[in-house]
């Protein structure tokens, strides 16, 4: 089919994370659905068996996308460099991620600081729990009834509310992106994968105390990842709150300080 002339350019805010993809038909009709909607990094993570050919079927126009996808052997890894992470789940979950709408998420891809990486989890199970600690939001997309999406399909809704957001922003492949004011530059945004390692120090910090007695680590973990997407600490915010953690922890485990 053919489509409008008057589209929107490709963009490297947004990062595809595809999470262990059992079928490589499906990989190839997800990088279709993005070149289709102008959204150009992909990456898998530890595909079981992956046949690059039979992904060539299905992406026709995605092939190029296709061929530079990034292959990685763990989510830590595929979100490295961003400044959210984002994971798509039909079911409810237990802890208190906030939930948003591929509309929410398309407006905080265009208007975010840096590239926000959206995962997907395998077609026969979902998202697991571990990948979605990974993550400082959940994606739901709506349906009718039955809540479960074939995997390009979901890609496909994703994009395509990334793609009209920009259309509606005026951004085309004529036009440059307007330079709306953002609360902190890409370079000062302190990307995930250092404010995972504070929430990990803070983490051993804790067990040094009694506060998780009685509670869940996973659940503390996946708060304080929360807390921080809110946050949106810069570098050297999230030094010095590194820097406190640390000496908080030498003193839990050597004895306070002399002051």
């Amino acid at each position: 089919m053919s489509s409008d002339a008057d589209v929107a350019p490709p963009t490297s805010a947004a990062r595809i994370v595809l999470v262990h993809p059992l079928f490589p038909g499906n990989v190839g009709a997800a990088a279709r659905a993005m070149a289709n909607t102008g959204v150009d990094e992909l990456v898998l993570v530890d595909p079981p068996a992956f046949d690059v050919e039979r992904a060539r079927w299905m992406a026709t126009g995605g092939v190029p996308i296709l061929e530079r996808a990034r292959f990685v052997g763990d989510v830590a890894e595929a979100v490295e460099g961003c400044t959210l992470a984002v994971g798509t789940s039909a079911r409810p979950r237990r802890w208190g991620w906030p939930v948003w709408s591929p509309e929410e998420l398309a407006r905080r891809v265009h208007d975010g600081p840096g590239p926000v990486a959206i995962l997907f989890g395998r077609e026969d199970s979902g998202l697991d729990n571990e990948s979605l600690g990974r993550c400082q939001a959940v994606l739901k997309i709506p349906t009718a009834a039955e809540p479960s999406l074939n995997l390009s399909q979901a890609v496909l809704i994703v994009c395509s509310a990334i793609f009209e957001e920009g259309r509606r922003r005026g951004l085309t492949q004529e036009t440059e992106r307007p330079q709306a004011p953002r609360p902190k530059a890409p370079s000062d945004r302190a990307p995930i994968d250092l404010q995972r390692k504070l929430i990990e120090a803070t983490m051993e910090a804790l067990a040094e105390t009694i506060y998780l007695d009685g509670r869940n680590p996973d659940q503390v973990f996946t708060t304080l990842s929360i807390l921080l997407e809110r946050a949106q600490p810069t570098r050297a915010e999230l030094d010095v709150l590194r820097g406190m953690v640390a000496k908080t922890s030498w003193a839990l485990k050597n004895g306070p300080k002399r002051r």
